[in-house]
């Protein structure tokens, strides 16, 4: 598996920080996942043809895509689409060779134009007034695949608490919490994974189990990782702290 990294994003986009990048090119990089865009509400145009991504699912997040290019991936389900529905900004998409494209090529193309409507260039061929409303009667209609069902689960919809949970200790929560973002950051900047043991070590207080210490959380996260980066690594977050201050 190749992921795509903020660290790389940041170095390829020459940015401080994930959200101030609007156009981003990886194309040929045998990438597999690109999480990385559920942090990146702002980026405008997305370049990646000739990866090896399997789903559209990370481009959703993407409220100001403007142009999205996945040419010569590993989309097989056409209904991936459907999870580019609710970007208002999104004009140009180019989705050929890809296993989704059927051998009913116009059937493909109706399809994807009824799904997304406002749409002006697929698969770089203009999309016409007259291609729209061809598609709205001649189109299939889509769901989103059924992997929609883990996000929702992902993102705590239907999930429900034990009563084990209920009566954990506030302070190991916490902790959890805190190794969670700490381990989140690490492996957006390619280090491996803090074991809970280890991380439990460096915690010197209690930390604290309400929502309002989670910035507290945070630092305690960052500073436990700052030892570990290098000169490079350093360098980047210097910047993308510099850039946070001055947004102030």
């Amino acid at each position: 598996m190749v992921k795509l990294t903020a660290k790389l994003v940041l170095a390829r986009a020459r940015a401080g920080d994930l959200e101030s990048v609007k156009k981003l090119n990886c194309w040929g990089s045998e990438l597999t996942d690109v999480s990385v865009f559920r942090q990146m509400p702002n980026i405008e145009v997305i370049s990646l043809s000739v990866n090896n991504i399997t789903t559209l699912q990370d481009f959703r997040h993407c409220q100001n895509l403007q142009e999205l290019y996945v040419r010569k991936n590993c989309i097989a389900e056409l209904s991936e689409i459907c999870y580019l529905k609710n970007l208002p900004k999104l004009r140009v998409l180019w989705l050929a060779d890809n296993p989704c494209e059927t051998a009913d090529h116009d059937k493909y193309r109706m399809t994807v134009l009824k799904t997304l409507p406002n749409l002006q260039k697929l698969d770089n061929t203009i999309v016409t007034p007259e291609d729209v409303n061809r598609a709205i009667e001649a189109g299939e209609d889509l769901k989103l695949p059924e992997k929609e069902k883990e996000v929702l689960l992902e993102n705590g919809g239907g999930r429900s608490t034990s009563p084990a949970d209920q009566d954990s200790d506030p302070q190991q929560s916490a902790i959890a919490v805190t190794l969670e973002e700490t381990n989140k950051i690490r492996e957006q900047l390619g280090l491996k994974p803090l074991p809970a043991e280890k991380y439990t070590s460096i915690q010197t207080r209690a930390s604290p189990s309400t929502s309002k210490h989670r910035n507290a959380n945070i630092l305690s996260a960052v500073l436990a990782l700052v030892k570990e980066l290098d000169h490079e690594s350093l360098e980047t977050v210097q910047h993308a702290v510099k850039n946070r201050l001055d947004s102030f």
